[in-house]
């Protein structure tokens, strides 16, 4: 599969650890031509900081942490030399990102966030770009910020202050950004049902608008 037809979600995920789709294609290619011919090599999430990670297991028990493997390759079973675009261009990438959506939901089901809760948050839109260019309306006082930029934005944000993040149905991009802002040290949860379970509600929103700094945002 090409990311063409690579959920978005998935490429979202990819995007925002490794930069883009096309270098975690190059670093996971590079990992495996440098890797011996023994053990395990794949993908993994790492709940407690909801990232993603490229690994190489030469000891077949060996766990990597407490990563959750999405995708696993058995080295031993490459022939030799293995053609590496090739295999990565035959991945199925709908079983990965099945993994790594029960992955991402089973970590983050603690830090879901009721409307209710919006109110005295610091509130991000963080749907992905494409998503957000052709929505109409957010919640009032939120800031939309990039999540595939997030390991960019996460240190501009305040210590100490309830932050809500939402998506627009509260899955994996909301959740994951979420998780990665906890890592950071923030106070940050995610709101249950995004957007979508928002207006479901009632709530009020407003018109779109361009991304304003969060330097102005009030503690």
């Amino acid at each position: 599969m090409t990311e063409l037809n690579m959920e978005p979600a998935m490429a979202l995920a990819l995007c925002a650890n490794f930069g883009s789709v096309a270098r975690w294609r190059e670093q996971f290619a590079a990992m495996l031509n440098a890797a011996p011919r023994a053990g395990q090599a794949g993908l993994g999430f790492l709940p407690r900081e909801g990232t993603l990670l490229n690994h190489v297991d030469t000891d077949p028990t060996a766990a990597t942490g407490d990563a959750v493997a999405l995708l696993s390759l058995d080295l031993q079973a490459l022939p030799h030399p293995v053609d590496v675009p090739a295999w990565l261009d035959s991945i199925d990438w709908a079983p990965v990102y099945q993994r790594y959506q029960a992955a991402v939901h089973a970590a983050s089901e603690p830090f879901g966030a009721t409307p209710d809760d919006v109110a005295s948050a610091l509130v991000l839109d963080v749907r992905r770009s494409g998503v957000y260019d052709k929505a109409p309306s957010m919640i009032p006082r939120a800031h939309w910020c990039d999540p595939a930029d997030v390991a960019q934005w996460a240190g501009d944000l305040p210590k100490g202050r309830d932050i809500v993040v939402y998506c627009v149905y509260g899955h994996e991009v909301g959740r994951v950004t979420a998780m990665r802002l906890r890592a950071a040290g923030l106070q940050a949860r995610y709101l249950q049902g995004g957007i979508d379970g928002w207006l479901a509600a009632g709530r009020p929103v407003v018109t779109r608008r361009a991304p304003a700094a969060l330097a102005g945002e009030a503690p």
